[in-house]
């Protein structure tokens, strides 16, 4: 017989929420970091990096603590393979953020102000993909209330797709702005130019793992999709 407090024990679905808290605290600070990047405000720089980092790590201890939950749970909606594999890959996205914000305080790395301004721009469509994450990650309750089934689990699935559709747009564009920063006038300097890509390296992969985590869910939908 399981004894009662296995079964009263938090559940996986409620950690992976907390879990998406604190990832999504932490892409929230990229606007506010960039623009101390172009103000030359370091100090703050280093206020908001270090939040990041915090975050992070706290972020790392919540999907350590779901693996363990995982390790003995018992009666869930959905494979714990597919709900690991969302979780390493909502963690994915926190670690890009860190990587950005160090990678941001190696030098001094403003841009010329229109390469700065088309960074900027191609941040906010990144960090839209994320927020469709985020908006399914919040639908998550519904999800496991009603079976992965119905209307609600047609709703998230639509916002899958749309996470999807508009992940596809994200290389061409990383691309494009790539190009902008290896040809821009005046030239940056080499070291600058390679911190930079990297920078918008690790943008798009945040919008990839975005989507990781919303087709992450496909293999419980009990709908046709």
């Amino acid at each position: 017989m399981i004894p009662l407090a296995e079964l009263l024990k938090e559940s996986p679905f409620s950690i992976l929420k907390k879990h998406a808290a604190k990832v999504y605290e932490c892409t929230d600070l990229l606007p506010q970091l960039f623009d101390f990047v172009s103000n030359g405000q370091t100090e703050k720089q280093k206020e908001v990096t270090n939040k990041i980092f915090a975050l992070e790590t706290e972020a790392d201890n919540l999907k350590d603590y779901l693996r363990e939950q995982l390790s003995t749970a018992i009666l869930l909606p959905m494979r714990k393979d597919d709900l690991f594999n969302i979780v390493e890959s909502q963690d994915s996205i926190a670690d890009c953020v860190e990587d950005i914000a160090a990678l941001l305080s190696y030098r001094d790395m403003k841009l010329p102000e229109p390469l700065a301004n088309e960074v900027k721009h191609y941040l906010n469509e990144v960090l839209r993909n994320c927020m469709l994450a985020e908006g399914i990650m919040s639908k998550l309750d519904l999800l496991e209330e009603s079976g992965f089934e119905g209307r609600d689990a047609l709703t998230v699935s639509k916002l899958i797709t749309e996470l999807s559709q508009r992940e596809d747009k994200i290389k061409p564009r990383q691309i494009e702005v790539s190009h902008k920063i290896l040809n821009t006038q005046p030239t940056l300097e080499p070291v600058e130019a390679i911190l930079w890509l990297q920078v918008i390296d690790r943008l798009s992969s945040m919008s990839k793992y975005a989507e990781r985590v919303g087709n992450g869910f496909r293999p419980s939908f009990k709908i046709k999709i």
